[in-house]
């Protein structure tokens, strides 16, 4: 299974899961008073509800096991300790949970001042499913971070690299594809320091959120996954580019 489709699996579980919380409010608004729903609801242990009762938690550790098969899908070229590979999944899952977490209280939120502000009940819906996170929003969040945690792993790899090894950028070639990350590809092979002095933060941000690049160390396997060629001729018929393309890095320094 690839990335895209990880991360389409996770935006469903999540949208699944945000529907059954904002059903149960609903259900639960229904069968109290308002006195009774305010004091219950206020008292509700979001994480516990959303994690363990829904069942999310299941599905984030289905999501986090994937990180295996993205370790498995790439070519080691430098050692990486488990402490640190444990220490990235650790971080990504954290991120996660608040995010999720944060999501259950932003409907819980609107419940109350639905209640208080006598709202109708499809007032009240409105106002909680325009707090969940909409699929693409999943989709990308959960994809973003397997490709932030895949050009992590390619960091750390190139911790002890010679300073003349060479790294090409490396990703699909498409009508999706940024400026610069076409700039990139059609670059071809750079030393480390080449890729810094070029494309400032690149090596870890790749193009920004939602990119699906990388640099990786040049070897016979990685050569066969970018084609400089192929990015230049994609810049020609596209009519070049309007602006410089630059890395993220390069657009919050101004």
């Amino acid at each position: 299974m690839d990335k895209d489709q990880i991360a389409q699996q996770f935006a469903q579980a999540l949208q699944k899961a945000q529907a059954q919380m904002v059903e149960d409010i609903l259900d639960l608004q229904r069968s109290l008073t308002r006195e009774e729903f305010i004091s219950l609801i206020s008292t509700l242990d979001v994480d516990d509800y959303i994690f363990n009762k829904i069942g999310m938690q299941n599905n984030l550790n289905k999501y986090i096991a994937s990180y295996e098969g993205v370790l498995l899908g790439m070519e080691a070229t430098g050692q990486v300790t488990e402490q640190t590979l444990q220490a990235l999944v650790r971080l990504d899952e954290a991120t996660f949970r608040k995010q999720i977490g944060t999501m259950g209280e932003q409907i819980i939120d609107e419940a109350v001042k639905g209640i208080i502000g006598g709202k109708t009940e499809r007032e009240i819906a409105q106002s909680m499913l325009g707090n969940v996170l909409r699929p693409d929003q999943a989709e990308t969040l959960a994809n973003t971070a397997l490709n932030t945690f895949e050009r992590n792993v390619t960091a750390e790899m190139a911790t002890f690299d010679s300073p003349d090894a060479t790294y090409v950028y490396q990703g699909p070639i498409d009508d999706r594809t940024r400026d610069i990350c076409l700039d990139m590809m059609s670059a071809g092979s750079l030393t480390m320091d080449e890729v810094k002095s070029q494309y400032p933060g690149a090596f870890v941000d790749g193009g920004g959120f939602n990119c699906r690049h990388r640099w990786a160390k040049e070897t016979s396997v990685s050569k066969k996954l970018t084609d400089p060629e192929q990015a230049k001729n994609f810049i020609d018929n596209k009519g070049g580019f309007k602006r410089t393309p630059l890395t993220p890095q390069q657009q919050l320094n101004g």
